[in-house]
Parts: structure tokens; sequence; C-alpha cells
């Protein structure tokens, strides 16, 4: 019977402690496989943003600068061309500005502050300017002075505003490969997550 005590006794230790080191083996594997499949729907989420806001972007530039270009023609009448521009402009302007607060909440949500304010003061800030400016001349058209104007906006100004929007995209696209997308709860959702 004294030799029954030991085996039992390394039999019951073996099986408990065997199964509590499986278990916890068995947790870190399924919390770390939890974290993996987080960050990559959040890399996923975020390359949707991306793809959203960038695809934005490029349309509101190019509309805005198919109408300079129409608005910049020798001429005193607006052209049916100019109409047809303006019409596109004020389209996009329209998408641009029914999902401006849901794009800027989920650019800070996935890429954090300073990239969410780049886009609203920065970027946003040249479009409302230069948008202002080419309405301007749209309107000397109705006034019968063409579209001469001394507003701040040139085609120098568009390709910087471009240039400017693909640094932005560069720095967006950089964010989602290197995985720094998404938020860290601990951080009261701050600052990214590393």
């Amino acid at each position: 019977m004294k030799e029954l005590i030991p085996v039992a006794a390394g039999f019951l230790l073996t099986t408990v402690l065997g199964g509590l080191l499986g278990f916890f083996f068995q947790q870190r594997t399924w919390a770390h496989q939890h974290r993996v499949q987080t960050q990559d729907r959040e890399r996923e989420r975020a390359t949707l943003v991306f793809e959203e806001v960038s695809r934005l972007l490029d349309k509101r530039l190019y509309r805005l600068r198919l109408l300079y270009w129409s608005l910049t023609a020798d001429t005193d009448v607006r052209s049916e061309q100019s109409e047809a521009r303006m019409e596109d402009y004020r389209q996009v302007l329209y998408e641009w500005n029914d999902s401006i607060n849901r794009n800027l909440a989920l650019i800070q949500q996935y890429f954090g502050i300073a990239i969410r304010e780049r886009l609203d003061y920065q970027i946003g800030g040249t479009f409302v300017e230069l948008g202002h400016a080419v309405e301007t001349m749209w309107r000397r058209f109705d006034s019968g002075t063409g579209a001469e104007s001394s507003e701040p906006i040139s085609d120098a100004r568009l390709t910087a505003l471009g240039a400017q929007i693909y640094a932005y995209n560069l720095d967006m696209i950089w964010a989602i490969q290197g995985g720094a997308v998404g938020w860290s709860l601990s951080e009261n959702r701050r600052s990214p997550a590393r």
C-alpha cells in the first residue's frame, strides 16, 4: 500500500499539474490568436477608410482643377463645359460633406489625432480656400467681369495641394503597413496602439 501512495500522488500531481499547464498554455495561444485576428480586422477596416478618404480627396481635387481650368479660358461668358464642371464639382462637395464627420472620426480612430487634424485643418482648409476662390471666379461671370481674379488660386496652388494629398496618402499607407493602426483602449483612445 505504501508503494501505491507515491504512484497515486504522482499520477494525481502529474494529471492536475499537466492539466493546469495545458490550460495555461492554451489560454495564451488563444489570446495571441485573438490579438492577431483583431489586428488584422483593424488593418482591413483602416484600409477601407483610407480607400474611401483617398478616393474622395482625389475626386474633389480633380473636379476643382477641371472647374478652374474651364473658368480660365479667355472669354466673358461661361461655357457649357464650365456649367457641367460646376455641377460635377457641386456633386463631389455633396459627397464630401455628406460624410465629413464620419470620415474625420474614422481617420482619428484608425490613424490618430495628428492625421485627422492634418486632413481637417491643412488639406481641408486649403480646399475651402481654393473652393471659395473658384466660386468667386464663377460669380464674376454673372456680373459680366469674366474670370479675371486676384484670388489665391493657380495651377501651382492646385499642384501643391495635390502633393500634400499624395504625402498624406503615403502616411496613411505607411501606418497601415507598419501596423500603427487601431487604438489601445487602455490609452483612452488618444494614441495609436503600437
